[in-house]
């Protein structure tokens, strides 16, 4: 038909889609459709005498016979309504596209042509109904989604995002490198993450993704080349993965991780929380070298204690070993305890800790049968006040400390049995192939020092060690002592002397034996010297 300026052109189509088959389609996107979805249409062309070409398209379809088992929110079994209305408006340059999906989905885009290439410049989407949703001022997208699986998506897309999705182009088609999204839950990395927003905008050598939802604020600088940068200012992260297990009944073997293709790192995180524990300050610069990826500088500080390292985990067809070194200090050894919701018969004792390990397997799991390297334990002035079971006295069933004094307060009720105080603890410990030794572990104690020695089979759970305990107390000067250390606990040293003077003050040392197994030692006195036989 020609008017009177242009010519028109009014076409009605009907067809019937297989989407399965669309061109262009990622195979893996593909796969996941079947069925059919017939459509009408009607499309109103406008040839000018002068100017460019427009169009004017109409479409509706039912995708009712179709069935999708791509992730959610695109998942649809067959027989379910599901009406489709698209208006597309544009000319030789480009296109505006807008319609629904259903009763909730909305959208909104712009699409322009370039040589062969169809490119979307903006585009907008939203699923809790309302009008169509305003376009982005900018190149970019902003997705208003339902709950995501985070994990079946990425599933889904990566191989198109190793095709080229990470410069915005796949195949003949390109799209915007600055998205946003917004969704009440998103299902990644073992956990829900809600009233997420999320952000990705292609930036000079890199793309900047930043992250805000009820368990983290941060960003993550992925770099086109050198290391990936992450600044979080708080994170709360525990994973809650299924177990699957075996027709027997019991848990599969874990799954071997390789990091080969993981980005070298550095991470800065203000407040983390991790499986649960409060980690507080977390720093961490790691660098992959292909077979080994490296902790060049490690910090985790939660204001209670603090913990520097270094370190690396080797692996390859050879072996997988790692090794970590550094030091832990902090004021006060219970208060840090109790920081991740331990609580420690230790209380008040500052503490100084260096270590460097090294063991087969990862960081994680160490093979405790390969546990090798060297401890050194300084601890100042506190008090152990109680022997309770439970992980009350892991730190002391090491060594079977709890057990030996134990054995103290039941030989020596009246002195022992109102606390141990001691000025300062120190030992250096070797470990090779799971098995700790030591020569030196000293406590230095105000109702007696305490020296132990011997060897721990870690794997095995077996101890072999000796202690010797000596009277640090006598009426006049240990009592003094105690008085300039602290005014009550030497009122309790003097109501002690008073009572037990006769007996403890004439005992000079008493050696005992620790063998057997580390959780039920049997503690056995072999040597007890009074003052009488040393001086003879």
């Amino acid at each position: 038909m020609e008017g009177e300026r242009d010519y028109k052109v009014n076409v009605g189509l009907k067809g019937d889609w297989q989407p399965g088959k669309f061109p262009g389609l990622p195979k893996e996107a593909a796969d996941a459709l079947s069925g059919s979805a017939p459509w009408q249409s009607q499309v109103a062309i406008t040839l000018p005498h002068q100017g460019s070409a427009s169009y004017d398209i109409g479409l509706d379809a039912d995708l009712k016979k179709v069935s999708s088992h791509l992730p959610s929110p695109l998942d649809k079994a067959p027989g379910e309504a599901l009406p489709v209305n698209v208006k597309v408006k544009g000319g030789l340059n480009g296109f505006m596209l807008t319609g629904s999906a259903g009763k909730q989905n909305r959208f909104n885009s712009e699409w322009n042509f370039d040589k062969k290439q169809v490119n979307l410049a903006r585009a907008a989407w939203q699923t809790n109904g309302g009008g169509t949703p305003p376009l982005p001022a900018g190149k970019s997208m902003t997705l208003n989604l339902p709950a995501l699986d985070g994990e079946q998506w990425l599933a889904l897309l990566a191989p198109a995002l190793k095709q080229g999705g990470g410069s915005g182009q796949v195949g003949g088609f390109s799209f915007p490198t600055t998205v946003a999204l917004t969704t009440p839950q998103l299902l990644l990395g073992g956990q829900a993450w809600h009233k997420l927003t999320l952000s990705a905008e292609k930036q000079l050598g890199a793309t900047l993704v930043s992250a805000k939802s009820d368990e983290v604020d941060g960003s993550l600088r992925v770099a086109d080349r050198g290391p990936w940068r992450a600044d979080i200012n708080y994170l709360y992260y525990n994973p809650q993965f299924a177990e699957t297990k075996s027709a027997a009944g019991t848990p599969p073997p874990p799954e071997k991780i390789s990091f080969r293709d993981w980005p070298s790192l550095m991470l800065r995180c203000k407040s983390c929380w991790v499986l649960g524990q409060n980690l507080g300050k977390v720093e961490a610069d790691l660098t992959n070298r292909g077979d080994t990826l490296t902790l060049d500088h490690g910090l985790v500080d939660t204001g209670q204690g603090r913990m520097t390292a270094t370190g690396l985990w080797k692996q390859n067809a050879q072996e997988e070993r790692s090794s970590l070194k550094g030091k832990l200090l902090g004021g006060k050894i219970d208060e840090t305890a109790a920081f991740f919701g331990i609580t420690i018969p230790l209380k008040g004792a500052p503490y100084d800790v260096d270590f460097d390990l090294y063991w087969h397997g990862t960081p994680w799991q160490p093979r405790v049968d390969t546990l090798s390297g060297a401890l050194q334990v300084k601890m100042g002035k506190g008090e152990i006040d109680s022997m309770g079971g439970g992980r009350a006295g892991q730190l002391l069933r090491l060594v079977s400390f709890d057990a030996l004094l134990r054995k103290l307060q039941f030989d020596f009720s009246d002195t022992f049995g109102k606390g141990f105080y001691f000025d300062s603890i120190r030992s250096t410990a070797w470990l090779k192939d799971g098995i700790m030794h030591t020569d030196n572990l000293l406590i230095d104690g105000l109702a007696a020092d305490i020296a132990m020695s011997g060897q721990i089979d870690l794997a095995r759970r077996r101890i072999d060690m000796e202690a010797v305990v000596a009277p640090a107390i006598s009426a006049t000067v240990g009592v003094a002592t105690a008085f300039v250390v602290n005014p009550i606990v030497g009122a309790a040293v003097f109501a002690a002397s008073q009572v037990l003077g006769p007996l403890w003050s004439k005992i000079s040392l008493i050696r005992y034996h620790i063998g057997g197994d580390l959780d039920q030692p049997k503690i056995n006195e072999v040597q007890r010297k009074s003052k009488e036989d040393k001086a003879s």
